[in-house]
Parts: structure tokens; C-alpha cells; sequence
């Protein structure tokens, strides 16, 4: 909307000069005032932030025991779970004796039996007799050391299966084979 003023010239309100002169001092005053109110501002801003970090570092000491003793359980701690990752992972590498000597009774063939176990190191030595009245003892001693060789639960924990030794011997009218077997445990 348009205004108009028809009032005459002496009656209209005339703007007011500012004169430079006087007028600078007052905005220099205004201007110090807010950089006094800015400065007083942040000063009491940062006193306050000093206590809160007093406040703060005295709560830290007075945990100081409590986090010793949280360092030290840690420590306990992780050396626990490294020893408990030891046991895991010899309990994986070991080797089920139980499954492996089930695994030995199935494989024997009627006339074979076993006489001794021994295992020292990363080599083990099986001994046993054989006794066949065909006289077809060493196909025996074969045909055991075939059937370990295919019975995967037992032979998966060794890498060699040999047989190193052979004896004839008669006992009671008939001859018997000892034999010796030889092998070595994987190293995993």
C-alpha cells in the first residue's frame, strides 16, 4: 500500500542527522562491552570446566585401587583363556585311544591276536602272533595290516603303517608268526 504524506513541509517530521563525530566514541563503548561480557562469559565458562576436571581427577584417584585391581584380574584373565586355548587345542589334536583300539579288535582276522601296545614319542610299535593251520600265517599278518590300513577312524591319526619284523615259532605242535608293527603318529 502506498502512503502519502500530505502534511505540510514544517509540520513533517524531519530525520535526524547523526553526527559522526559523537557517534563513533558510543559504538567503541559497545563494542568494549561485549568483548568485556565475552571475555567475562568464557572466563567463567573455563573456572567452571577447572572444578569439573578437579572433580573429576579426584573421583580417578580414588578409583586408582579399583582399576589396579581390575588390571590385575584382566591380566589373570587372559592368561586363563591362552591356557584354556592350549588345552582346546590339544583335546582337537589328540587321538581317541579308545576308537583306535576298537578299530584294532575289528580288524583282527580270525587266528591274529595282539600282544602288546607300546607308544613312545610320535612312533608307536604293535606286536602280536598269528597262527593258521593252512600254514597261511604271513597272509594273515597281510590281510590284519590291509584291514587297518582301510579302516579310516584308525589309520587317519598315522602316517605309516610297517610291518619290520617276523618270527616262527612252534608252541604245542603248532607253528606260530609273531610279528612286530611299526608306525608313526601325525603330527598335526
Amino acid at each position: 500500500m502506498i502512503e502519502t504524506n500530505l502534511l505540510p513541509e514544517e509540520l513533517k517530521p524531519k530525520a535526524k542527522k547523526i553526527n559522526l563525530a559523537l557517534a563513533w566514541p558510543m559504538y567503541l563503548l559497545g563494542i568494549i562491552a561485549i568483548l568485556v561480557c565475552l571475555h567475562l562469559y568464557l572466563a567463567i565458562g573455563c573456572l567452571i570446566k577447572h572444578r569439573q576436571l578437579g572433580l573429576l581427577e579426584k573421583k580417578w584417584q580414588a578409583m586408582e585401587p579399583e582399576r589396579k585391581a581390575l588390571e590385575a584380574f584382566n591380566k589373570k584373565y587372559l592368561g586363563a583363556g591362552a591356557d584354556a586355548s592350549r588345552v582346546e587345542g590339544s583335546l582337537r589334536k589328540r587321538i581317541i585311544w579308545a576308537r583306535n583300539l576298537n578299530s584294532l579288535s575289528l580288524s583282527l582276522p580270525s587266528g591274529v591276536w595282539l600282544r602288546a601296545l607300546s607308544i613312545s614319542g610320535s612312533s608307536f610299535i604293535l606286536s602280536g602272533s598269528a597262527v593258521s593251520l593252512q600254514r597261511e600265517e604271513l597272509n594273515l599278518i597281510k590281510k590284519f595290516i590291509d584291514n587297518l590300513s582301510n579302516e579310516a577312524p584308525f589309520f587317519k591319526n598315522f602316517e605309516a603303517l610297517e610291518l619290520t619284523s617276523t618270527q616262527r615259532r612252534e608252541f604245542g605242535g603248532y607253528d606260530i608268526m609273531d610279528f612286530i608293527l611299526t608306525g608313526r603318529i601325525k603330527t598335526q
